[in-house]
């Protein structure tokens, strides 16, 4: 099965789930409550009152607002004019998102998760919601995001998304495009098939990368340790998300990969276990030790080159005293202590 038919097959099994979970009962809320003339008609301590509610709930569409309702409930009573004047603003016709955006910090608890999330039920239709779970669901189903909270970043979700729903018509808006990606990181049906997922992603690039192996093999045999590393180190420069080698086009991350599995001697970090294939070849995955989905990069600094087995134990074992510098990694897994040089 390719990626295409995987993530249609994401697709059908979240709409079962949503059909009978609360997110479908939730999407008209607050659709006679977050409007401009209702919100206009409360009194000051309705307004408050509205507003802490909504942020202690997380807009009934994230959770987390519990530990920020009363950071919030002290800022926007203490400059409350200023909060009524904020929160109206998307009601206006010249209404500035990125600036508005800029002044969030203004109001403690009411942090850009839960702002996006306000703007959503002003019009599902207009605005996507970003917050943690996007950004993580997003980059797990091969999206590339950075971790930061910004107006260029939230322009990005809002392409990624718009393309989610031109590509499959039934997600119909962004508050239910969110809601597939609360499906794929916090339910379980949603997490097994996002592993899936990854792991067909997984296997088309070790594939990649055994082919860029075989292609550079002569190139690779001559270039000693520095010259390898320089490589390395142009490579993770590299503004392109493809690289052409020997007239293929190939993902800039395999062939980055690829090179820092011969520097590192196709040698397991953890155990030191070489594979050896029938052909003469050596097998030996790459992983991230800070995943992308956390804003972890391409870099030498951060891959580990593993067994399969030490890959699977470092993805699913339990972590504990990490350690990590741009030199050295050290974990515990499962209790076990498993150390490794990043130079």
């Amino acid at each position: 099965m390719n990626r295409e038919t995987y993530f249609k097959k994401m697709v059908d099994e979240f709409e079962l789930w949503y059909q009978n979970d609360i997110h479908s009962k939730n999407i008209n809320y607050y659709d006679k409550i977050i409007t401009k003339d209702h919100l206009n008609s409360l009194t000051d301590s309705d307004f408050l009152d509205f507003f802490f509610d909504f942020v202690s709930e997380g807009g009934k569409v994230q959770s987390g607002g519990q530990r920020k309702k009363y950071d919030f409930w002290a800022s926007a009573k203490y400059n409350f004019d200023s909060f009524k004047s904020f929160v109206l603003e998307p009601f206006e016709d010249q209404f500035n998102i990125k600036d508005w955006f800029t002044r969030l910090n203004n109001f403690d608890g009411f942090g850009f998760g839960g702002a996006t999330i306000f703007l959503n039920r002003i019009d599902r239709y207009k605005y996507p919601i970003m917050n943690n779970k996007t950004i993580n669901a997003l980059t797990k189903i091969g999206y590339k995001l950075s971790s930061s909270k910004n107006f260029t970043n939230y322009e990005l979700v809002k392409r990624i998304q718009d393309e989610l729903i031109n590509k499959f018509p039934r997600l119909n808006n962004y508050y239910k495009a969110d809601a597939l990606n609360h499906f794929l990181i916090a339910i379980y049906q949603g997490k097994e098939l996002i592993s899936d997922f990854q792991q067909i992603e997984t296997f088309e690039n070790i594939i990649e990368q055994s082919e860029i192996e075989q292609k550079l093999k002569n190139d690779f045999k001559y270039l000693d340790k520095y010259e390898l590393l320089q490589r390395i180190k142009g490579c993770e420069n590299e503004k392109s998300e493809m690289i052409i080698i020997k007239g293929i086009s190939y993902k800039r991350h395999n062939y980055l990969m690829a090179q820092i599995k011969r520097y590192r001697d196709f040698k397991c970090q953890f155990c030191s276990t070489s594979i050896l294939k029938e052909n003469g070849e050596f097998y030996i995955e790459a992983c991230h030790i800070k995943s992308k989905a956390k804003g972890g990069k391409d870099s030498l600094e951060n891959v580990l080159v593993l067994c399969p087995n030490c890959h699977k134990l470092f993805d699913f074992g339990k972590r504990e005293n990490e350690n990590y510098t741009t030199d050295h990694y050290s974990v515990a897994l499962n209790g076990k202590k498993y150390e490794a040089t990043l130079k």
